[in-house]
């Protein structure tokens, strides 16, 4: 069986300075995520990953890249991979702006196709980019796909035939696994949500 293992990028310094970054690439991971990187290397050794896509974001690039390295695998950038662009919002810590940021993600979380953040991207587009890559990836080939946890958590229940069953699982933790087995038209059959064994 080919499979699209989907896995949020290991902790990041902006994550512990609760910074809401969603375009600025930089941003290193901690020592704490380097280790989640290694654990999740190790569990996935024996799921014959062919190879790895990751956002330009450097939390997500690094996961990939100790991965990548532990395993012996190609890595290879996707700008279609990268977080929810949050315009005006970015950089922010205040706990007026999260609210703010909040409030938008509830919108996408239902997939309302209009809801746009100020400066930023709309669902749509954030929903057509990263779907455009699962797209690309070939039926055929079991791939490792690191990313961001909010373009995950609200755009992929929306690709999946058993949608309805992932509405209470959205939360993604620092190297949490989504499990993705293609089902045909577009489509994927979820078959696991934030696999944090290795954790």
């Amino acid at each position: 069986m080919h499979l699209i293992y989907v896995m949020r990028h290991a902790q990041s310094v902006h994550n512990a300075d609760k910074r809401i970054s969603c375009r600025r690439p930089d941003g290193d991971l901690t020592e704490l995520g380097r280790e989640q990187a290694l654990r999740a290397a190790s569990a996935l050794q024996d799921k014959n990953i062919g190879r790895i896509l990751h956002s330009p974001f450097h939390r997500a690039e690094q996961t990939a890249r100790i991965i990548g390295e532990r395993l012996a695998l190609p890595f290879t950038e996707d700008v279609d991979l990268g977080e929810i662009n949050c315009g005006d919002l970015e950089w922010r810590s205040d706990d007026e702006g999260w609210a703010d940021w909040f409030k938008m993600y509830e919108r996408w979380m239902q997939g309302d196709w209009n809801a746009r953040y100020p400066g930023g991207e709309s669902y749509r587009e954030g929903y057509d980019r990263f779907n455009r890559c699962l797209l690309s990836i070939d039926s055929e080939e079991t791939v490792l796909i690191v990313t961001h946890g909010g373009i995950c958590t609200t755009v992929i229940p929306y690709l999946c035939v058993n949608a309805a069953a992932l509405q209470g699982q959205r939360i993604l933790d620092h190297t949490g696994m989504i499990v993705l087995e293609p089902y045909g038209d577009g489509r994927f059959i979820c078959r696991a949500w934030n696999q944090v064994d290795h954790l």
